[in-house]
């Protein structure tokens, strides 16, 4: 009995780190989010003594409301992850296959933004979106691959399958 119960809750090595992947990631999304949204709340006046979220107020909270939701969902899904639970892995699948699509989309439809143009061609604004495209394929794709394949393997599939249930005993 004790066999049963040991191995039922046993996380595997992947799974943790998938898990390790996701807070991190998100965490990392989190510090660059903030520092974004406190670069615009520390701006100065654009227009006639008004900032930016004086001007576009709904616009703003939008632009950073969902970051802040898909931050957050990813913190929730790595912590899903670590408790094994059966939507943490749905989760991940969801969003391995939204980062495939990402890179797919990226590699296809934008392919000069996925190798290096020398300078004297793009300014450098346009060398920084290369690089930036570039740095999101390099992290997500092979990543996303490993998510798709990992979370459908049978193994994993039943690490995160609810623990049978012990009948009452009926006198």
């Amino acid at each position: 009995m004790t066999e049963t119960v040991w191995s039922s809750t046993r996380r595997s090595a992947g799974v943790t780190c998938a898990s390790a992947l996701s807070i991190l990631g998100s965490g990392s999304a989190l510090f660059l989010w903030g520092s974004l949204f406190l670069g615009i709340l520390n701006s100065p006046p654009v227009y006639q003594g008004k900032h930016l979220y004086e001007l576009y107020p709904f616009k703003l909270l939008f632009i950073f409301s969902v970051p802040l939701f898909l931050i957050a969902s990813g913190i929730r899904t790595g912590i899903g992850l670590f408790q094994l639970k059966p939507w943490a892995r749905r989760a991940a699948l969801l969003w391995a296959s939204v980062a495939l699509c990402f890179c797919l989309y990226v590699i296809a439809f934008r392919p000069f933004e996925t190798f290096f143009i020398p300078e004297r061609f793009v300014s450098e604004m346009e060398s920084f979106k290369q690089l930036l495209a570039i740095s999101f394929v390099i992290a997500l794709f092979p990543v996303s691959i490993w998510w798709i394949f990992f979370f459908r393997l049978p193994s994993v599939k039943r690490q995160f399958e609810e623990p049978a249930r012990p009948e009452p005993a009926r006198n």
